[in-house]
């Protein structure tokens, strides 16, 4: 949906014609970004990993696309440092403007936006099946594995649409900045471990932020 979104407004114009995504990945979204953005028209696509921390397969469905308009760039340090770049970049008015820089994954509120409809959608279906149970309930809760804090960004999006939900509740692994910020509130950025889930190996929240 992205990916056709950009094409169609930079075909009318828009931007001077072209843009230059910039995204930052710890290997779940990248691939979708890619595959998303893989030869359109007026757009090229630059998208971060850190070497050595995204799986085999995640690094394989990245680098092996062909399309000229792609290009994976392997960093030598954690999803952090990648998303440090993005933030760089987009911090550079100059540089922005000069490369037209665009945001994808899931700093692109396009990207948010289409991931409420799982909310909407999971509601519809729970209710469907246990009518009563969540009338009684007052709402429908949702548990997400989450490091840097985007699908369940789009989950709060919902709610505030008016979606009946009750608990929103952030799910971690041992980088656990989100638990430590709910739970206690503190919000202080420790060494990332290295786990076996490494899209969740994230230890500054960027959507949060």
């Amino acid at each position: 949906m992205l990916g056709n979104f950009f094409e169609y407004f930079l075909q009318t114009g828009s931007n001077d014609g072209h843009l230059t995504i910039l995204g930052a990945t710890s290997g779940d979204t990248g691939s979708a970004a890619i595959y998303g953005l893989r030869g359109k028209k007026g757009v090229d696509c630059v998208i971060l990993f850190p070497h050595g921390r995204v799986s085999a397969i995640q690094e394989r469905q990245m680098t092996t696309v062909p399309d000229s308009n792609i290009h994976c760039v392997a960093v030598d340090g954690t999803f952090d440092d990648c998303q440090d770049i993005v933030k760089a970049s987009f911090g550079d008015a100059d540089f922005r403007e000069r490369v037209k820089l665009g945001a994808v994954n899931s700093i692109n509120w396009c990207r948010v936006l289409a991931q409420t409809t799982y909310y909407f959608w999971s509601y519809l279906r729970v209710t469907d099946k246990y009518p009563n149970e969540v009338k009684a309930s007052n709402g429908v809760n949702f548990s997400v594995p989450t490091g840097n804090f985007g699908d369940i960004l789009a989950g709060y999006y919902a709610k505030k649409m008016g979606l009946p939900v009750g608990k929103l509740i952030v799910a971690t692994n041992e980088n656990d900045i989100l638990h430590r910020f709910f739970s206690k509130g503190e919000y202080h950025r420790y060494d990332i471990n290295k786990s076996i889930s490494p899209s969740m190996d994230i230890c500054v929240s960027s959507n949060f932020e």
